[in-house]
């Protein structure tokens, strides 16, 4: 089926070097039989894309910038150069459906009005974003966002304006704003606006052009008759501090441009001031149990040694503070992580610090180390029991699945086997490959078999998945779908990191 459109589609890359291949290759399948073109800005990535993976898509432009743009001025750049008719604007972190653009661009051909269209976006687990289509901002639904209301009230127009909750997700609904994550624009439409407002740097963009194409007479339209996989905010996760600043400065740059709210500017800033500090805070309390254990383990250290020697507040308070600081800067309160022996390295110095300062500006006899050393192996406990509580707990639970990797034979793949092989959420029992006769010597350990010994492997280790192994180039070995599927396994395709401290599962149905 020829497209009514043709469509430049423009991906904006902050250190998304690991999400860049799997989302460029879902883009081009996508593309087929469609005239179009594909745009990358590396956006002064500190991680930036490798050769070898720019050489694996001939077939996109590539656009280097020294330094980071901004989204706004980023998609600016590559808007310019682009020729077609329609331009979609994605994220890096995003994979899309077989028909996504197919179906978009004829759905905004039966739209004459239509200045920008989003579709449905769902996370990884396939569950909805709400954000993908929503109301401008106003006063009143933030603070029903802020302080809950919203989610206490999901079906409520008045509480849940923000994010528009009280809409049925599967019905097509003109709205105010959709998502930059996906946003097809004409590119007239988008010329004529002078593109994306360039005061914003990474938040409000899409508000700020959606508001604009209506007040210019054109609607907005929430498509879903299609849907992209959105893993949020991979690229703020390398300046997450910075993120706080660019939403809530973003919140602040469209109520002074846009919106009369018969109030001081101050007042709206305060507003938005406090506003980031729950937000700041709402992204701290998941992990602030940790720090009560920890105080939990000093508080225990501590008495103990007092039922020997006399220990003043303020030598408890240096123990704690030399226990907390180390793992805060190793960001350990901000991760779901249960490091264990990795944090020796910051607490056995910090230690040795807190005691010498206990000893010789406070006073307190050398023993001091004693409980000082009883901390460290004490925080460390704890969270290696924690652990192994967890590590059986999603065996035995079955919430991590048997799975095994197809993969090997072209990407070095010992880097997701630790030592128990298991990652949060994944049991990975070994590989397979279509070439076993290639696999590298580092993972023929891990090498269970040829992807045709499958049915014998699945029966005697009970596999229920078969992760497909993404390359660094989006490279992944074939292999009959519906074959597999037929064995009772479930094929989902795994998108890594360099580190695989973080990574994507995503159901290889979706893709058909």
């Amino acid at each position: 089926m020829s497209s009514p459109f043709s469509c430049s589609v423009i991906i904006v890359a902050y250190n998304s070097r690991d999400y860049i291949p799997a989302c460029v290759a879902s883009v081009s399948d996508a593309l087929e039989n469609i005239d179009s073109e594909i745009f990358v800005v590396d956006n002064g990535s500190f991680v930036p894309i490798l050769e070898e993976q720019k050489k694996a898509f001939p077939n996109v432009h590539w656009i280097v910038s020294q330094e980071n743009l901004g989204f706004g001025k980023g998609c600016n750049l590559a808007a310019k150069q682009a020729t077609k008719e329609i331009l979609f604007f994605i994220n890096p972190d995003t994979v899309v459906s077989k028909g996504t653009f197919q179906r978009t661009l004829a759905y905004m051909a039966s739209k004459a009005d239509a200045g920008a269209v989003g579709c449905k976006i769902l996370n990884g687990d396939g569950t909805l974003q709400w954000a993908c289509r929503r109301s401008f901002p106003s006063p009143f639904a933030a603070i029903c966002k802020t302080i809950g209301l919203s989610a206490l009230f999901p079906k409520s127009k008045i509480f849940a304006s923000y994010n528009m909750t009280y809409l049925d997700p599967n019905v097509e609904t003109e709205v105010d704003a959709v998502s930059g994550s996906f946003l097809g624009v004409k590119r007239e439409i988008f010329n004529q606006l002078n593109g994306f407002d360039e005061d914003y740097f990474m938040y409000g963009e899409d508000l700020d052009i959606c508001l604009r194409i209506k007040k210019s007479g054109y609607r907005n339209y929430y498509y879903p008759g299609t849907s992209i996989l959105h893993f949020k905010g991979q690229s703020s996760k390398t300046r997450r501090f910075r993120t706080f600043v660019d939403f809530y400065m973003a919140m602040l740059i469209f109520a002074k441009k846009h919106h009369n709210y018969h109030m001081p500017t101050f007042i709206i800033a305060l507003g938005i001031f406090f506003a980031a500090l729950i937000g700041v805070f709402s992204r701290l309390v998941p992990q602030w149990w940790k720090m009560l254990v920890d105080v939990a383990i000093v508080g225990l250290c501590v008495l103990l040694y007092s039922l020997a020697a006399p220990i003043s507040c303020k030598v408890a308070g240096v123990l704690a503070l030399f226990t907390w600081l180390p793992l805060a800067l190793a960001g350990d309160y901000v991760s779901s992580k249960l490091d264990g022996f990795r944090l020796l390295k910051f607490l056995l110095p910090s230690a040795a610090a807190g005691s010498a300062v206990s000893v010789l500006l406070l006073g307190t006899e050398a023993s001091i180390v004693a409980p000082a050393i009883g901390v460290v192996f004490g925080c460390i406990f704890w969270r290696r029991l924690l652990f192994w509580l967890d590590y059986f707990y999603q065996i035995f639970s079955g919430k991590a699945k048997r799975s095994i990797l197809l993969g090997g034979s072209t990407d070095a793949i010992d880097c997701w086997f630790d030592r128990y092989h298991l990652k949060p959420g994944l049991n990975l029992l070994g590989c397979v490959s279509n070439a076993p006769e290639k696999v590298t010597e580092e993972n023929r350990e891990h090498l269970l078999g040829g992807l045709r010994d499958l049915p014998s492997i699945c029966k005697r280790t009970g596999c229920k998945e078969l992760l497909v192994l993404s390359d660094s180039n989006g490279f992944r070995e074939s292999f009959d779908q519906e074959w597999v599927k037929s064995l009772g396994v479930c094929p989902k395709l795994l998108i890594g990191t360099e580190n695989n401290s973080d990574y994507a599962v995503v159901d290889l149905n979706y893709f058909y």
